[in-house]
């Protein structure tokens, strides 16, 4: 397999398939485990095929006639994401409900409210009632900016930024996290009219997402582009670049299954190989958006060195691939097909 991306794809899918066969011969003994015991065991198992991620058990009170929850997490590292979700997608249990990635909230304690939900390193313990927080937009994202509402020691400032992306993850989830989040600025103080408590955020940021027009939402024929130029700038190393992007895929990002993007690169010669590269574009397009499985996003014509980038968002990369591949080869351009995950879209957003 040439691509080595598309091989990793098949490799996350095959580790998780690896783990729900041995997860089925231990299964019966893991369940009648304590607490302790199932996270211990249970993450001995799934290190064995997936050492990047870890498994949580919520949710089995014994009075409860609803099935606990198996919670597969990479601990917010999202490089790791895809092989979380491969887990989720590919379960084998009927004992228990799987989910990909830990939920807002999941891990306070049921007695406290998430104002009083606080996190120690040593001697050291910040509460979210400790860290006022605002709320901007920065590249298409929600940005967040940190204060500490009292005096932090020298010694513990890095602890306490560590704590507080912590907590980040405990009240809003760990997807939104890493995903939602676009940037995170710590500063000394936010003034008393922009400043809300952690409390606020998991509903602010809702509203955000929503008013950016990220409702998950496949859009309707018709799509709206927009055209952009980049100057050639020698100095910077920068090529000269005309983009052309679908602001109507834009009600899809950040949803979970179009993570992954699909790029081709065809080399330009001449104006007859610019109506091939378009006819390629068309034609990888029409399979992605077969049944919603993707969209086209944006193409980037490199009026400097001769080329033509097409993206394709798609919860289904590695058939569109394989589909992509056929058609380059059918077509008279030299092209290339590669793939990435890119969840929160970072090529899109400029």
């Amino acid at each position: 397999m040439s691509n080595p991306h598309l091989a990793q794809i098949h490799a996350l899918r095959q580790n998780a398939r690896r783990f729900w066969a041995a997860w089925q011969q231990q299964e019966a003994q893991l369940v009648q485990l304590s607490d302790i015991e199932f996270v211990e065991q249970a993450n001995d198992l799934l290190r064995q095929f997936c050492p990047e991620c870890i498994v949580e058990r919520e949710g089995n009170a014994p009075d409860s006639d609803d099935l606990p929850s198996l919670v597969f997490s990479s601990e917010g590292i999202r490089e790791h994401f895809p092989q979380v979700q491969a887990l989720a997608e590919l379960a084998q249990t009927q004992r228990y409900h799987v989910r990909a990635f830990r939920s807002p909230e999941s891990s306070v304690a049921p007695d406290l409210s998430i104002d009083d939900f606080g996190i120690g390193i040593g001697d050291f313990l910040l509460n979210t009632s400790d860290v006022a927080i605002a709320l901007n937009e920065w590249r298409m994202l929600p940005a967040l900016e940190i204060a500490f509402t009292r005096p932090i020691p020298t010694d513990m400032c890095d602890h306490a930024q560590n704590i507080a992306i912590i907590i980040l993850d405990h009240i809003i989830g760990e997807w939104a996290a890493s995903v939602k989040i676009g940037m995170v600025d710590f500063v000394d103080n936010i003034a008393p009219e922009r400043a809300m408590s952690f409390t606020a955020l998991p509903k602010k940021l809702n509203q955000m997402w929503r008013e950016l027009g990220y409702t998950g939402v496949y859009p309707e024929p018709e799509w709206q582009f927009g055209t952009y130029q980049i100057e050639e700038d020698e100095d910077r190393e920068q090529d000269a670049l005309v983009l052309m992007r679908n602001e109507s895929a834009a009600s899809l990002l950040g949803r979970a299954d179009m993570g992954w993007v699909v790029l081709v690169e065809a080399q330009l010669a001449s104006k007859a190989d610019l109506d091939a590269a378009y006819e390629l574009q068309d034609s990888i397009e029409a399979e992605a958006s077969l049944n919603q499985q993707g969209i086209f996003t944006l193409s980037v014509m490199n009026m400097t060195n001769g080329t033509r980038t097409m993206y394709y968002n798609s919860s289904n990369p590695a058939g569109l691939v394989e589909k992509a591949v056929v058609l380059c080869e059918q077509c008279p351009l030299p092209a290339e097909v590669s793939c990435q995950y890119d969840p929160n879209w970072s090529y899109y957003r400029f």
